[in-house]
């Protein structure tokens, strides 16, 4: 494995680095394993480009066929993200939450799991990031929130939709709990939940949570954990009630039709 590492650190980076030919082990592993290991020296930074598809097939000493397949594997994984047109090409990337999303995706067509799920997954998730912000946030953390807000706030009134500013809110609290593996499950439930509850969209839970989030950012500056974390799991239970209505009346309306 050292040796694959060594080499995969003269791999990437600047104009002229070069790939060195590769051994007889599973090919396309092989170039996955070196190209990923470059990527974990951080010698190359997120949304940095590789060199084409073709490019590394002669540096590596393989065929076109075999790159495209660890470049495949590593996409998959979310290291890799494959961009057409003039523009595109081969570029690092930093999707933690790829391999997660198609797996509860997949559980989800399956009929294995319910979004009720992705809901209970907020409640364990969410009040716990509220309660640890509370805690741990900084001045900037809270007036970053307090700008998602106010902005909030004024498109509310004027009747523009806010659900998205909402969901950024929740997606940076989770951030802002400084625990990388909890942000990363946290935001990929909080994200294919969003992305499943489009078609029903109503302005009404919107400002409910509003509503909420101004008293969750009252907590914050006040340093009230416990008061944050019953904020945040009222502000969760209550959307997810309302959705759940929303939910029961689309199909009984499709039901009639």
């Amino acid at each position: 494995m050292s040796d694959r590492v060594d080499a995969g650190r003269d791999a990437l980076g600047g104009q002229g680095v070069r790939f060195q030919p590769l051994g007889r082990r599973k090919a396309y592993e092989e170039v996955a394993d070196r190209i990923r290991a470059r990527i974990f020296t951080a010698a190359v930074k997120t949304g940095e480009r590789l060199p084409t598809e073709r490019e590394l097939a002669a540096q590596f000493g393989v065929s076109r066929v075999v790159v495209r397949e660890a470049i495949r594997a590593l996409e998959l994984s979310g290291l890799l993200a494959v961009k057409k047109g003039p523009r595109g090409g081969i570029f690092i990337t930093e999707d933690h939450q790829r391999p997660i999303t198609d797996s509860i995706a997949n559980l989800l067509d399956r009929g294995d799991a319910r979004l009720e799920n992705l809901f209970e997954v907020r409640m364990l998730i969410e009040p716990y990031a509220a309660e640890r912000v509370a805690r741990i946030g900084t001045a900037r953390n809270f007036s970053e929130l307090s700008a998602l807000v106010e902005q909030a706030n004024a498109e509310h009134g004027c009747g523009a939709g806010i659900r998205n500013l909402n969901i950024e809110l929740h997606r940076r609290i989770i951030r802002m709990a400084r625990n990388p593996v909890l942000a990363a499950l946290g935001e990929t439930v909080l994200m294919m939940l969003a992305e499943r509850l489009k078609p029903l969209e109503s302005r009404a839970p919107s400002g409910v949570a509003l509503q909420m989030h101004k008293k969750l950012l009252i907590a914050f500056r006040k340093r009230n954990a416990a008061a944050a974390r019953t904020i945040m799991e009222r502000d969760i239970a209550a959307v997810g009630r309302r959705f759940a209505l929303l939910d029961a009346g689309k199909h009984s309306h499709a039901q009639r039709e």
